[in-house]
């Protein structure tokens, strides 16, 4: 099921809201999906977000903000990706 889990329990973290929007090219489709969840804990959790793809389906970037901390990652050719990492 996708969705934010904590890594210690692997407990799904509540989606507060979303709000997705969706853009056809052709054969082409970009989504942008703005999640929300809320940590029922008092202390801070460590979390994945887990989101399944189709063997047809491709992520080109992902952006995530927690806080004021944005992390931002798009993918490149695997030779690229290979050489800087």
């Amino acid at each position: 099921m996708p969705g934010l889990y904590a890594l210690s329990s692997w407990e799904a973290l509540p989606l507060k809201s979303s709000r997705v929007k969706a853009c056809a090219n052709g054969y082409s489709l970009s989504i942008t999906a703005h999640l929300v969840y809320t940590n029922p804990r008092e202390e801070p959790v460590e979390g994945v977000f887990i989101y399944p793809l189709e063997e047809s389906e491709v992520v080109a970037g992902f952006e995530a903000v927690v806080g004021s901390r944005r992390v931002t990652f798009q993918v490149q050719n695997r030779h690229r990706a290979q050489d800087c990492c």
